[in-house]
């Protein structure tokens, strides 16, 4: 068995680090280069309009609280086995709309609170560049003992 030397010992951590990240150690060919170039210039983010309706007929619901709760990914996080909790929260305007530019994709759980509706949370997956979600909020059921 081959041993590294105490000198090669750090390039050695550097390079495992780099590729833990998913930083590129080589040169792309340039075939490689010119199909990444075509390829529409993507970050990883979306922007997610989330609109609130309830009622009968979907009217919009105004001044409700959208929360969001997602856990940030990274390579480190992953090897040390922790999950860092990201919490969002806005209210929706006077259409019923809520946005989040510059999200993270992946598995989001969104919560919606607003007065004189029932409270409303449920998963979703978000994985496309613009992405809106539609919120439909019910009445609560009254009950007179």
């Amino acid at each position: 068995m081959k041993t590294v030397s105490c000198a090669r010992r750090p390039a050695v951590l550097i390079f495992l680090l780099a590729m833990a990240l998913g930083v590129p150690c080589a040169a792309q060919s340039g075939s490689a280069k010119g199909k990444a170039q075509d390829k529409k210039s993507d970050d990883g983010t979306t922007l997610l309009l989330i609109h609130v309706v309830g009622g009968e007929k979907p009217d919009a619901v105004t001044n409700a609280s959208v929360y969001l709760h997602l856990q940030e990914k990274s390579a480190i996080l992953f090897l040390l086995r922790k999950h860092k909790k990201v919490e969002l929260d806005l209210k929706t305007d006077n259409n019923g709309y809520a946005s989040f530019p510059g999200l993270p994709r992946g598995k989001v759980l969104i919560q919606v609170v607003a007065a004189g509706w029932k409270p409303f949370g449920e998963y979703y997956l978000v994985n496309q560049p613009n992405q809106t979600i539609q919120i439909k909020l019910q009445r609560p059921k009254t009950h007179w003992y």
